[in-house]
């Protein structure tokens, strides 16, 4: 059984960061896993269900999301392009990664 929110339902408040860890996938590069968490439940990572939802309303939790980490580089925005590609979903977002001069988000959808 997968939980997940609707768009509606997203809150920027229960967005935690953890420390960032070394990434295994991108050289020289961290990871920073996030967590969803209320007052009632944690989630590892937010898992948001799109459906008809618009892909600007989408594209502005991305934005919402990397905004929280505060660094001078230079933001990748990529989600846009994967929710065209499936538009009924569930997107997971796991964290954010960080390399010499980008960062951007871990996620992915799932049918």
């Amino acid at each position: 059984m997968m939980l997940a929110i609707s768009l509606s339902k997203y809150n920027r408040q229960y967005i935690v960061l953890l420390p960032p860890v070394k990434n295994n996938l991108v050289e020289e590069g961290i990871f920073i896993r996030l967590m969803y968490s209320t007052n009632n439940v944690a989630f590892n990572g937010l898992f948001i269900y799109i459906h008809n939802e618009t892909t600007q309303d989408i594209c502005a939790i991305e934005k919402d999301i990397l905004q929280l980490h505060k660094t001078p580089k230079i933001p990748v925005y990529s989600v846009e392009r994967q929710v065209m590609r499936t538009p009924k979903s569930v997107l997971k977002i796991s964290g954010i990664w960080e390399n010499d001069t980008h960062y951007g988000l871990v996620y992915k959808c799932i049918d």
